[in-house]
């Protein structure tokens, strides 16, 4: 992902406020499919929050940051004991990226957004905290927690059955004869479409409900059995390659981010 300079000329009204909405793991709804003008911020404080488009689905950790362009259709819920904010520019700001994403944020941003957040109409210090957003943007890590979907009907329908219950137990054998294809042909068009293997692509999905469950409190044994692992050791190495680091590690970093975000209100 390149990002360009800044531009420190914002558009639209920069005194109006953002549209803000708060969510938690007591409003985990999943929200109705929707698009903005201005796109759209979603800053995970705690748990995880789960994001939709028509090519894809992505995973938000806490700490992260989803960014959603103008005019995306999308759709969203929370999970994992999830907690956060959902914000709408009240402009768009420019030399954003053009594709979804989820990045790794500096504390700089986080509580740029969280004081976005609570922001009346008319205050002053609007402009000067969505051009820290925007400055930020620039140096922000993306992360590769995006899982592509198939475009055609027969692919997108076998791989959301997948979605719904992952385990590294399903075989390609059986998603092709779910999509009424044979296992070569499944194969070619899968890997066409999402640009993965269907196995790379199975082990994306796993690590996305792994994530899940971690960061609601379940132990990793436990989660290996559930996603098909009969291995803990093989289970901890799947995940560390996909999402950069052990469960251990990443339920000790959701532990303290939901401390640190607390201790901010």
């Amino acid at each position: 992902m390149t990002m360009p300079p800044t531009d420190v000329n914002l558009l639209s009204d920069e005194s109006s406020p953002a549209d803000v909405n708060r969510f938690d793991a007591a409003s985990a709804d999943t929200t109705g499919w929707h698009a903005h003008d201005t796109g759209q911020f979603i800053l995970v404080e705690a748990g995880t929050s789960h994001l939709y488009t028509e090519l894809g689905a992505w995973i938000i950790p806490p700490r992260r940051i989803a960014w959603v362009p103008p005019r995306v259709r999308h759709t969203s819920r929370s999970s994992g004991r999830g907690n956060g904010w959902v914000i709408v520019p009240p402009m768009r700001l420019p030399h954003l990226p053009t594709q979804v994403c989820v990045l790794r944020a500096s504390a700089l941003m986080i509580s740029a957004l969280q004081r976005v957040a609570r922001l009346r109409a008319n205050d002053r210090f609007g402009t000067l905290l969505w051009r820290v957003v925007a400055e930020e943007m620039r140096g922000a890590q993306p992360e590769s927690l995006e899982v592509p979907l198939p475009s055609s009907p027969r692919l997108l329908k076998a791989a959301q059955s997948v979605l719904a219950s992952p385990t590294a137990a399903i075989s390609l054998d059986r998603v092709a004869a779910r999509a009424g294809m044979s296992r070569r042909s499944f194969a070619r068009h899968f890997r066409a479409q999402t640009g993965l293997s269907f196995a790379r692509w199975r082990r994306a999905v796993i690590s996305q409900h792994a994530l899940e469950l971690v960061a609601s409190g379940h132990k990793v044994s436990s989660i290996a059995t559930e996603v098909g692992y009969e291995s803990v050791s093989a289970f901890i190495a799947m995940f560390r390659r996909q999402c950069g680091e052990s469960p251990r590690k990443f339920l000790l970093d959701n532990v303290e981010c939901y401390l640190e975000t607390n201790s901010i209100h």
